[in-house]
This record gives structure tokens, sequence and C-alpha cells, in this order.
């Protein structure tokens, strides 16, 4: 029980906070303000949907002799600033905003209040349109610029300028040549490629890239895998791990799988292996080389 009343917790989880609303503490302030408010004229709609749920959170997720603990134990102490993301300051800024700029002030009265005046619309209406000034500046001054940041998207899918350069080389060269797109290759770095080109066919399947780990260093366990016809096997053995097993293995296993092209690290010294078992050099794209079946 120690361990949930550290005062140590509270400046913890106050740091986390610190760290949390970097950038955008005079919204913050303005969103507390907001709830201070609510809480003041103390209208059921504004406390159920925005004071309330905030007392909850403070006794709950943003108490410091819970959290920090529970945090600790569950292994998430790194990521505990994310809790703050559930504060819905946005919400309760642009609510109040647009209240300050479309309710206009009205005295009260016992019986229903008589219409507006002419004096009295033209008051509430430069009374809004300076409500609405003054939060333009303060959002302007209190935010952050992102005209400077804005520029057209150049890789509107995300991925590595890399990979969609092999893709468009093999789409030009299969068209070309007429072989189908079926690579073999290893490099996790290119286990994005099937999902920017599906049309791409990866010899080797995921659970062998990242699971098959045999022990190279054993000559009969490379042998076994030879005899046995795994032919993913084999050519995890060469493609992975760079085992130069027996060519016209290595041969059979691209041609029951319907290989056409080779993709590895530049400097992982198979080019003379792949050339041997009847693949040519086609094209060095960034770190990688592409390597195509010879025309028989």
């Amino acid at each position: 029980m120690e361990r949930f009343f550290q005062l140590s917790n509270i400046q913890f989880l106050f740091d986390s906070f610190r760290t949390a609303i970097g950038g955008i503490e005079w919204f913050v302030l303005a969103y507390v303000a907001c709830i201070l408010f609510f809480f003041v004229i103390g209208r059921k709609f504004l406390n159920a949907a925005f004071v309330y749920p905030l007392a909850f959170m403070a006794v709950t997720i943003f108490n410091p002799f819970l959290i920090v603990p529970i945090g600790e134990m569950i292994g998430l102490t790194s990521r505990i600033r994310r809790i703050f993301w559930l504060l819905p300051v946005n919400l309760v800024l642009a609510f109040a905003f647009t209240s300050i700029c479309t309710i206009a002030p009205r005295k009260s009265y016992l019986s229903d209040p008589p219409a507006p005046t002419t004096h009295q619309r033209r008051l509430n209406r430069f009374r809004r349109c300076g409500a609405a000034v003054l939060i333009v500046v303060f959002v302007a001054a209190a935010g952050t610029p992102v005209l400077s940041n804005m520029h057209l998207l150049q890789n509107i899918y995300k991925v590595d300028n890399t990979l969609i350069a092999i893709s468009s080389f093999l789409e030009e060269d299969s068209e070309e040549t007429g072989l189908a797109k079926v690579v073999l290759y290893s490099d996790t770095a290119l286990l994005e490629l099937r999902e920017y080109d599906p049309s791409i066919e990866s010899v080797l399947r995921r659970s062998d890239l990242l699971t098959y780990s045999p022990d190279i260093s054993d000559e009969t366990v490379i042998s076994q895998t030879v005899e046995s016809r795994e032919w993913l096997h084999v050519l995890a053995l060469v493609s992975r791990y760079e085992v130069e097993v027996d060519s016209s293995a290595f041969q059979k296993a691209m041609n029951k799988r319907g290989a056409n092209y080779i993709i590895m690290q530049c400097d992982a010294g198979m080019g003379d292996y792949y050339e041997a078992a009847g693949y040519s050099l086609a094209a060095e794209i960034g770190v990688f080389d592409i390597y195509r079946r010879d025309e028989t």
C-alpha cells in the first residue's frame, strides 16, 4: 500500500501533465476557466456534460495516488501522459466560444422580457462581433501557426520512396518482359511492398521471414532442409540467411515457386551466386539490387 501514497506520485503526474499540454497551456487554462464558469452558473446540462465528468476523472484517472501505481504495475508509466488527451478541451472551448458569439445578454424579468429595441439589437450585435474578434485574437496569439508547415503531399501513401521506386520498376519490367511479378526477398524493410502494390507476389510468407530460424551453423540442418524439399525453407536459407545451398536445389525451389525476381541488399554479397543460378542484375534502387530471371 505504500506505493499508493507516495508524494513522488504527485510530482510524476504533474510532470506528465506538463508534457501532455506542452504548447497549448493557454487553451487548457481557458478550458479550466470555462469549467469553473459552468459550475458557478449551475445549469444542469452544462454540469452534466462538462463539470461532472471532469470531477469523476479527477478522483480516478487523474488521481496520482491511484493512476501512477497502477501504471507501474501494468507497464504504462512511460505513456501515462496520454490520459490527459481525454480532456475535452476543444469541445468545451468550441461550445463556450460559440455561446459567447451567439447568445445575447438579457436582463432578468419576472415575466417574459419585452422585444428588444433597435438600439438593443445593434448593441447585442456589436457585443457578439466584439466577442468573436477577441476570440480570434486569443486563438491567433495562443495557438501555433501552421501555414509555414503546410505543403503539398508528395507521397500520399506514406510509404518509403524506395518501395515506390521498386514497385514502379517491377511494373514496367513485367510489362516489357512478360514475367510475372513473383519476387523473392527477405529484408523486413520490404514487408510493406505488397501493401503498396498487392499485385506483387512475395515468394516467402511473413512467417518465413519472421519466425523461421534454423541453426545455420549446423551443416546437417541445412542438408536435411534441402533433401526434404521444403522449398520455402530452402529459399529462406538463401535469401534471408545467405546460405549458398546447392545451386540446382535453389533453381528448383525458384522454379517451383515461379519466382522471376530477387531483391537483396546491395552489400549482401550474393550477386555471383544468383547470377550462377540464372539471374542477372536488372536494377539498383536505393540500397537494394534487383535480379531478374534470365530469358531462356
